[in-house]
């Protein structure tokens, strides 16, 4: 029911001059599909990461200790990718009807918090990746020239 109530009853020369309104509806819509597809694709790469470990363990002796440890590492990371991902949809849903309130009281102000934290939260996790892939080729090269 709340689908069907959601926006406001026109006659039909308002419903003409509200073309701007249909439009902007439409794209907080299409907002909101491309907050989900970016919550989706780092879901994805969570999933990727978690499995990443499953690689290690197969390329490396898993009675290795530093393969024990980057196989606990690579899981946790991929968990907490999906976990953002799975945030970062809820997140966008409560913005998307937010905004269709705001906009059908017209009381729109953007917002740019949403960004930022989304910004900020892949910039810790990708130095965060990254100190993990570099520090782990680091000791691969050490264990093998200790080997050799």
């Amino acid at each position: 029911m709340f689908l069907y109530r959601r926006h406001k009853k026109l006659d039909k020369p308002a419903t003409e001059s509200h073309i701007g309104d249909r439009r902007t509806h439409l794209a907080n819509e299409r907002t909101l599909l491309a907050w989900i597809r970016t919550s989706v694709t780092i879901m994805a790469f969570g999933f990727v990461v978690e499995k990443f470990s499953l690689f290690l363990w197969l390329n490396l002796n898993s009675q290795r200790y530093r393969g024990s440890s980057s196989l606990a590492v690579s899981n946790l990371l991929g968990i907490v990718f999906m976990g953002l991902g799975a945030f970062i949809g809820l997140l966008s849903l409560v913005r998307f009807v937010r905004v269709e309130r705001e906009i059908e009281t017209n009381t729109f102000r953007p917002s740019i918090v949403m960004d930022v934290l989304c910004g900020l939260i892949f910039f810790t996790l990708s130095a965060i990746i990254l100190y993990y892939v570099l520090n782990w080729h680091n000791l691969a090269i050490l264990e093998y020239t200790v080997k050799d």
